[in-house]
């Protein structure tokens, strides 16, 4: 657990402590709620939706495959700005960036399956918005920690491998939402 705390509070120790099994279960838990939670509520609110096993299986794996893809575009772009780390430290510290992502996975499950409930809604609609622009700015803080802690990268070379980076993550976000998985595991 103090592990796990120390992720969330400093998580330039964890990604330095190479946290792996708890940048895996984070990579876990979003994938999982975004294939399975979502299946489920969708299966509450309405009883005639069927649970597609197959399918379900199908964007589980796509989802370890989006964050396996992820991490190797971050390691060659990180490479070719300079950075000296192995593609292994991506693949196992990523991960510890996932909170911002469960947050918005849970959100997004629940404001699609029961979106009658804050249609219309001013303050529903400032919440979710405040929510959103949080987890955006946590997820932007984690990912510069990320290229300056794992990548080691600095000044101009983690600018400009932020930038092309953050091209990558917008095409593969739209990627991982045309194979199903609706919060992309990014």
């Amino acid at each position: 657990m103090s592990h796990f705390l120390e992720a969330l509070n400093r998580p330039s120790n964890a990604y330095h402590k190479r946290y792996k099994g708890i940048a895996w279960l984070l990579v876990a838990i979003t994938i999982l709620i975004v294939t399975v939670l979502d299946s489920l509520l969708r299966k509450a609110a309405d009883t005639s939706f069927q649970i597609d096993g197959p399918q379900l299986l199908k964007t589980i794996v796509l989802g370890v495959a989006s964050y396996l893809l992820i991490c190797t575009v971050m390691w060659l772009v990180c490479k070719c700005f300079g950075s000296k780390t192995n593609i292994q430290s991506y693949i196992q510290t990523w991960g510890i960036s996932f909170f911002p992502n469960i947050i918005c996975s849970i959100v997004v499950a629940i404001t699609e399956v029961y979106f009658y409930l804050f249609w219309n809604s001013t303050l529903w609609g400032m919440v979710l918005s405040a929510i959103f622009v949080g987890v955006l700015l946590w997820k932007i803080i984690l990912y510069v920690l990320f290229l300056r802690e794992v990548a080691g990268l600095a000044k101009s070379r983690l600018l400009g491998a932020f930038v092309v980076i953050a091209i990558l993550i917008a095409v593969m976000a739209a990627l991982n939402g045309y194979v199903g998985l609706k919060t992309p595991i990014l």
